[in-house]
């Protein structure tokens, strides 16, 4: 068995899902309902890629709720995770995990002293060394895990069909030559996806079940 996954995505209007000159594509109230649905998993998935370049805590931060949730899971194959991160701030009340190859046992040693968890995998290039990865996570104590990573990875998630709905939060203007992506957005293009009727000032979520 493997837990329940989601997963999240911000883009433009015209389908961008980077914009060069801001950190941020969606409003406040759209990052406000995000840290609601990272409260509602266990678990967040991300990519060492992802987190360095957005130096994300990928937390819960809405007042009320623990800072120090969901835990953490970083594909990190080759270990390449910068030194200087915030989340190195958390290490010590968040549990924070380093999904690697079993080949990274010695350099692995040196994040596991700064305080990260790690998870040894012999390979992660098809659906089933992804089924394999979630299992462990499974019979580790998690039910539910939210994807937040890059279009190349979430493109893998859709491939599979492992990903059981996902989150779109679509702004209502166009990024035009400020917009950047980094992988194919076939999937976001589809009509499948249906209207959340919330308010978010100008932008709109949408949610697709597989």
């Amino acid at each position: 068995k493997i837990p329940f996954i989601s997963s999240k995505i911000a883009i433009s209007k015209d389908y961008f899902k980077i914009n060069k000159n801001e950190k941020w594509i969606t409003n406040i109230y759209s990052r406000n309902i995000t840290h609601l649905i990272r409260s509602k998993h266990d678990g967040i998935i991300s990519t060492s890629k992802s987190i360095n370049y957005d130096n994300a805590l990928l937390n819960c931060r809405i007042e009320g709720l623990n800072k120090y949730k969901p835990d953490l899971f970083i594909i990190d194959l080759n270990l390449k995770l910068k030194k200087n991160l915030l989340l190195n701030k958390f290490l010590k009340k968040r549990k924070t995990y380093l999904v690697t190859y079993k080949t990274n046992i010695k350099k692995a040693q040196i994040f596991k002293r700064k305080g990260y968890k790690i998870i040894f995998i012999n390979s992660l290039v098809g659906k089933d060394d992804f089924n394999l990865l979630f299992k462990k996570i499974y019979q580790m104590g998690y039910s539910r895990i939210l994807v937040e990573a890059g279009l190349t990875f979430l493109n893998s998630f859709l491939k599979y069909r492992l990903i059981n709905d996902l989150y779109i939060f679509k702004t209502n203007y166009n990024l035009k030559k400020n917009g950047k992506n980094n992988a194919t957005l076939k999937y976001l293009k589809s009509n499948f996806f249906k209207l959340i009727q919330i308010k978010l000032n100008n932008d709109k979520l949408y949610k697709r079940e597989f």
